[in-house]
């Protein structure tokens, strides 16, 4: 990547800050203001994604050196065997890591599960549902690829070589995914992993949003 569109730790640190605690903000004011008008049949994981969805769209929109900075990646010709190899052993090792991790009771998704409230979503089809379903399984993935893999991920590795960078990028992926830390972390290795194999984004992006897609549709 040219070297003057190159990010250094700081600057990272204070646009994914920005990124994560604008829509943590905009939602709790949010919230506030329904509840003063006394407004009671707003979906909460509605309100999130939305908030989510905007400030991750408004720092990809107004921001033109982060599209340069993730243009290459983003746009890497792959081979379509290769890519489709490593969506498939991707999903795999992400349905392995479930059943062991989720499967054993190291840990839980119910607080997602009762965030999102997946089992809810399909009893309805109401335009709150319909924008949380597609926020999940496309906008989500889309976006937090560009933003932990595309951005994160290729930032730390300039500066500190692949596999540090890999587990670094991993762990705070994560961290943001509450008490499936550890499930979610490992899926980070897979996604960073493949990345730095395939220079693009897309197999990962494929990959997370057939696997969101798939807890929607099986939980």
């Amino acid at each position: 990547m040219p070297l003057d569109s190159d990010y250094n730790l700081k600057e990272i640190a204070i646009k994914t800050g920005l990124i994560i605690i604008l829509p943590a903000i905009a939602f709790i004011l949010a919230s506030l203001i329904f509840g003063g008008l006394g407004v009671k049949d707003v979906n909460e994981a509605f309100i999130i994604l939305l908030f989510q969805l905007i400030s991750y769209t408004w720092f990809l929109a107004l921001n033109k050196r982060f599209r340069k900075y993730i243009r290459e990646s983003l746009y890497y010709k792959i081979n379509m065997r290769i890519a489709a190899l490593y969506i498939i052993i991707g999903l795999v090792i992400f349905g392995l890591t479930s059943i062991f991790i989720l499967g054993s009771g190291m840990e839980s998704n119910e607080s997602q599960r009762e965030i999102f409230n997946l089992g809810a979503l399909d009893s309805i089809m109401t335009f709150q549902n319909i924008f949380v379903i597609l926020a999940i399984c496309i906008g989500i993935p889309f976006y937090e690829e560009l933003l932990f893999r595309g951005l994160l991920f290729s930032t730390l590795s300039n500066k500190y070589g692949t596999w540090l960078s890999l587990v670094i990028s991993s762990v705070i992926f994560g961290l943001l995914h509450g008490d499936v830390f550890l499930a979610t972390s490992i899926f980070g290795l897979v996604l960073g992993y493949i990345f730095y194999k395939t220079k693009s984004l897309l197999p990962g992006m494929l990959i997370h949003m057939i696997w969101n897609s798939l807890s929607v549709l099986l939980m």
